[in-house]
Formats: C-alpha cells, structure tokens, sequence
C-alpha cells in the first residue's frame, strides 16, 4: 500500500494519474447533474414576442 502512494503522490506518471482522474471525476458529476437538471427543467421551446427574459427590467 505504501509503494502505491509513493507512485501517486511522488512521480510525475503518478500526479498525472490523479489530475487525468479528477478530471473524468468531476466531468462524470456534471453529466449526471445535467441529466437530472434537464428532466426538472423542460424546455418550453422558443420565445415568444411578448414574453420577456428576465433580465431586460435589470439593465435596460
């Protein structure tokens, strides 16, 4: 257990592992976020002339 340690925090192969690691971690996470994120918030389709954004009270 310890020359596994050894190989992941104190060689470059070993650092690349990990960072290579986090990053199909947490791209892993935001899929499975979206997905549940996209079934709470159906989109309505496009808008309409008289609806408006949101944002538009805000800035202008």
């Amino acid at each position: 257990m310890d020359a596994f340690f050894n190989f992941l925090f104190e060689t470059r192969a070993g650092v690349a592992v990990l960072i290579v690691g986090g990053i199909i971690l947490f791209m892993l996470i935001a899929f499975i976020t979206e997905r549940k994120t996209h079934k709470l918030y159906v989109d309505r389709g496009p808008k309409t002339d008289d609806e408006d954004d949101g944002w538009s009270g805000l800035f202008g």
